[in-house]
């Protein structure tokens, strides 16, 4: 199956890298989560996630589906606690968005559930972003690009240059 890297805009304009992994078959999607994970202070990027055990390169950290928000239901969140964690959405199915009633992509965002919300940025980072869309819902994977040492943060990136962006 081919892949294809989105920049897609988080709601307070900055960029996050996200790898688009196909829409798939009819396979069923196990929503899955590495044991031995955990929220720890990270010093000036506040909460991020951590593992107890080391990490193989390609591993799986976790799986989890992503509510999808129209564009009003995004006008609603952008001034809350919430749109720290919601992510503009990029290609879905039309299928999909006739149901979620998303008449402009761009206006759309996505709450991606669990863990996934809190890996911080890295411009070296040890793992990755990808997404599925399997039978109308989204998901979000992410998945280890080389082996991460038990207790050390895991970061994926948001884009080129974000910390520079806010002057970090």
């Amino acid at each position: 199956m081919a892949k294809e890297v989105f920049q897609i805009s988080v709601i307070d304009g900055t960029t996050r890298t996200i790898l688009h992994i196909g829409t798939m078959s009819k396979r069923k999607i196990k929503l899955d989560r590495k044991k031995g994970l955990y929220l720890k202070d990270a010093g000036h990027k506040g909460r991020g996630v951590f593992c107890m055990h080391d990490i193989k390169k390609g591993e799986v950290l976790e799986v989890t589906p992503t509510i999808v928000l129209n564009g009003a239901a995004t006008d609603k969140v952008e001034n809350t606690i919430l749109a720290n964690y919601t992510f503009q959405i990029g290609g879905i199915s039309k299928a999909h968005r006739k149901r979620m009633h998303v008449k402009d992509i761009k206006k759309c965002s996505g709450v991606i559930m669990g863990i996934i919300s809190y890996f911080n940025h890295s411009e070296d980072p040890n793992a990755e972003v990808e997404w599925e869309e399997h039978q109308g819902t989204l998901y979000h994977l992410v998945r280890a690009l080389r082996h991460i040492p038990k207790n050390t943060e895991i970061c994926t990136t948001y884009g080129d240059g974000w910390f520079e962006d806010r002057e970090l």
